[in-house]
């Protein structure tokens, strides 16, 4: 069994692979050929002020790869205000001031446990993957204009995305923070060789942009229906980030899946924890706009729903819910790749394994 790291991982995994293989992925999975199975959230008290633990799981097969993967994270969780607005945020509290988030590789062949590893990396490659996978179907063919919001995590995976399925010239970036924003130009210009320009507002990166991506930690709307345009790509990564205005505004609207994430709590809570007014469990409008209306991302890859039709539609990929079965095909790479370049710490499959049966 394997054993491999975020450093390891972010020293061979490229976003151009990690796209068609979540192609790939999606299309099994709309072929009926790959199971997902969906995130649950167990949530109980914490210690610390106005935060709560969290263990997180989700799941996915995937026979065509060969295998299955486990997704599990031990988060402490709390929303601060940050810039006026309230943030969903993690508390790196185990040692070394470190967060704990695991992918389990197993074999679907044999049952054996293959590789364990790192999710920080592949979280933002999937997310940000998968977002390229949807903007490859909805996104018109001659976008060059990408408009960003946010410099963050997940951020580096939008653009990586966006600039795996098209051939951008310009990517206008915004955050709150000046300095981050000039950072993430300076960063991603250079490595992608194109124009990455830092811009004051949020408007004005919407502005003239063929493909806008929010990808922040926000509890509050980030896209508003005024920066919609005839033409234009939306895709998010929380589904607090975009409004039911712009939703309901959009010709053509798929979501990455139908399936809630499944919050089990403690004391009742859903009054005491942000995100179900407005985050991961839930938001407001939730009994006013059917997401089940839309088709899921898998029946777009897989040929049964359309992309884009027309130059002139707006499209949005609404990726406000993960798969488990994304970081099997991402998993997949990985391992395959790990093993060819001698990376990661081999430990005895016997620790992971047993003679009596279960």
């Amino acid at each position: 069994m394997l054993v491999i790291t975020n450093e390891e991982i972010e020293s061979f995994l490229e976003m151009g692979p990690c796209v068609e293989a979540l192609e790939t992925a999606y299309r099994d999975l709309g072929n009926h050929d790959a199971v997902d199975l969906p995130r649950q959230d167990a949530v109980v008290t914490n210690p610390r002020p106005d935060a709560v633990y969290a263990l997180k799981t989700m799941s996915g097969n995937l026979p065509s790869a060969g295998v299955a993967a486990l997704r599990l994270n031990s988060d402490v969780v709390h929303w601060p205000v940050v810039n006026g607005a309230p943030r969903r945020v993690k508390i790196p509290l185990s040692q070394g001031d470190r967060y704990n988030g695991l992918v389990l590789l197993f074999s679907t062949d044999t049952g054996e446990l293959l590789a364990m590893f790192n999710d920080g990396y592949v979280q933002k490659t999937r997310v940000g993957g998968s977002s390229g996978v949807a903007a490859k179907y909805l996104a018109r063919k001659d976008a060059k204009v990408l408009g960003l919001l946010g410099t963050g995590w997940q951020a580096t995976g939008q653009i990586e995305a966006m600039a795996a399925v098209r051939n951008l010239d310009l990517v206008k970036v915004f955050s709150p923070t000046k300095a981050n924003r000039d950072e993430f130009a300076r960063l991603y210009a250079k490595k992608l060789g194109i124009e990455v320009r830092a811009v004051a507002s949020p408007e004005e990166a919407a502005e003239g942009a063929e493909i806008l991506a929010s990808a922040t930690n926000s509890m509050v709307v980030t896209i508003t229906p005024a920066m919609v345009r005839p033409g234009m790509h939306i895709t998010s990564v929380r589904g607090s980030e975009i409004p039911l205005d712009v939703l309901k505004r959009v010709d053509r609207l798929v979501v990455n899946t139908h399936d809630p994430v499944q919050a089990h709590t403690a004391r009742g809570w859903p009054s005491e924890i942000p995100e179900f007014e407005n985050g991961d469990y839930s938001r407001p409008d939730i009994g006013v706009f059917d997401i089940t209306a839309a088709p899921e991302l898998k029946d777009v890859v897989a040929g049964t729903a359309p992309g884009r039709l027309s130059p002139n539609e707006t499209t949005c990929f609404h990726n406000y819910k993960g798969l488990g079965l994304q970081f099997a095909a991402i998993g997949a790479i990985l391992y395959r790749e790990a093993r060819a370049r001698q990376l990661g710490l081999t430990v005895e499959d016997r620790y992971f394994s047993q003679s009596v049966h279960p």
